[in-house]
């Protein structure tokens, strides 16, 4: 039953490859609804959920990791409460390798009250989602993180071009840094994404064993949001 309410709630896109779909879903759920995946988490997410001060927050918490659980649990054919997680040195949650012969990887994201999620078999994945803030900086952080490459491209666009321009370039960065664990810190000033930036959507850029590709018509989110996808290249 709850697998069969899983795929009614979540959209599902297929992307690239037979073994990589993406997942997105609204974290603005009903209290029965927030019950119901609250049932799911283990002992070690409940106390980090309830550790959130405002009731919206621990609300988006309980969605994301209810909705990740019923996602996987359909690809490890187990119930949602019986996934295991272990974590990486950076805090990335991986299923554990006792409970993971098929080599399934996943990552997640989440902004304002909208989750994404990529599922992929075998190679290792990173997605990124960012709400467009039209008040930030974005000339100001640019030139303090960016290349120079990607800076001239933001700064000769205007309005909401250059936000736009600052998201996707981000997103871009977030996911690389997800997918191969680096973290974003690590790789803003030297990941270059300016040629992702000038491409038409739809293009991808390969870099050093992986795959970069901005994300648009994969998913259903509005134009307020910015979203990217790294995975590895297959073996």
């Amino acid at each position: 039953m709850a697998r069969s309410r899983c795929r009614q709630r979540l959209i599902m896109f297929f992307i690239m490859a037979q073994d990589l779909h993406l997942y997105q879903a609204s974290l603005d759920i009903s209290p029965i609804e927030c019950d119901r995946k609250w049932q799911f988490l283990s002992e070690d997410e409940r106390s980090r959920a309830d550790r959130f001060k405002r009731d919206y927050l621990k609300r988006n918490f309980v969605a994301a990791r209810g909705n990740l659980r019923e996602i996987l649990s359909q690809r490890l054919s187990c119930e949602p409460q019986e996934v295991q997680f272990s974590y990486g040195d950076r805090g990335k949650p991986y299923i554990k390798s006792s409970q993971n012969p098929q080599r399934i990887y996943f990552n997640l994201a989440h902004s304002q009250d909208l989750v994404i999620y990529a599922v992929c078999c075998d190679r290792e994945v990173g997605i990124d989602l960012e709400y467009i803030n039209p008040k930030c900086d974005v000339d100001s952080i640019a030139e303090r993180y960016f290349l120079p490459s990607e800076q001239k491209i933001i700064q000769k666009l205007c309005d909401r071009n250059k936000y736009l321009a600052f998201y996707r370039a981000w997103t871009l960065k977030e996911a690389y840094g997800k997918a191969t664990g680096q973290g974003i810190a690590n790789i803003l000033d030297h990941l270059d994404v300016s040629s992702l930036l000038e491409m038409p959507m739809g293009e991808t850029l390969q870099i050093a064993g992986w795959t970069l590709k901005l994300l648009d018509q994969e998913l259903t989110i509005d134009s307020n949001y910015a979203a990217a996808l790294c995975v590895a290249l297959p073996i």
